[in-house]
């Protein structure tokens, strides 16, 4: 059956918008956008040049803070009062002897004018170990032996330390310190002993500062 060639065909149904599974398109620019990798890039790089800074500072703080404690850790100085007798390292220690003398080496010491009249400072200790571990500590490398302003003044002189003999646990030895000082401080520096340095317990570095 032909149809009127002049009948045209219907349009179909509008969508009602209130049936069920449709929605209405979303209008231009409402929609989640989606970076280009090249501006992604730019804004990640933005964020760690700002991060980067604040990272180093704590981590530059945090190394110094190790660096301090390290090179200078805490101290417990026990003053030792003339002729008595210190306990360090689990060793007795005791000035004996103390007396001046002419330097070995020509030249002025570390803090002395040039020019300045200058001894040879010598004390002598009884070092007596109490134990097997305190003759190996008096017997390690690496005591330290300082003569010091009285009072804990911050300039000091560097001393060397030379025993005679081997020490034995219960037997005192004989140490003698040595250091170059100006003249005119040599009857009011203070002799200081510290332990090696490592291996080293937790808590303050004990040391002995031993009265003149």
């Amino acid at each position: 059956m032909s149809g009127d060639p002049t009948r045209t065909r219907p349009d179909p149904p509008e969508a009602d918008p209130q049936e069920p599974g449709r929605s209405e398109p979303a209008p231009p620019g409402t929609g989640p956008s989606r970076m280009r990798p090249r501006d992604r890039r730019v804004v990640q790089a933005i964020a760690l040049a700002t991060l980067l800074p604040v990272l180093l500072v704590v981590r530059w703080v945090d190394e110094t803070h190790g660096v301090h404690a390290n090179l200078k850790p805490e101290e417990k100085a026990t003053t030792v009062p003339r002729g008595e007798t210190g306990v360090l390292g689990g060793a007795q220690w005791r000035v004996v002897d103390r007396r001046t003398a002419a330097p070995l080496t020509a030249g002025s010491p570390a803090g002395a004018s040039r020019g300045q009249d200058v001894v040879e400072l010598r004390l002598t200790l009884a070092v007596r170990p109490l134990d097997a571990a305190g003759a190996k500590t008096v017997g390690s490398y690496g005591i330290v032996y300082r003569l010091r302003e009285d009072g804990g003044g911050e300039r000091a002189w560097s001393a060397t330390g030379l025993m005679t003999g081997a020490p034995r646990p219960g037997v005192a030895a004989r140490l003698t310190v040595r250091g170059t000082v100006p003249r005119a401080m040599a009857g009011s520096l203070v002799l200081e002993v510290r332990p090696p340095a490592y291996p080293r317990g937790k808590g303050p570095l004990p040391l002995l500062r031993f009265a003149p």
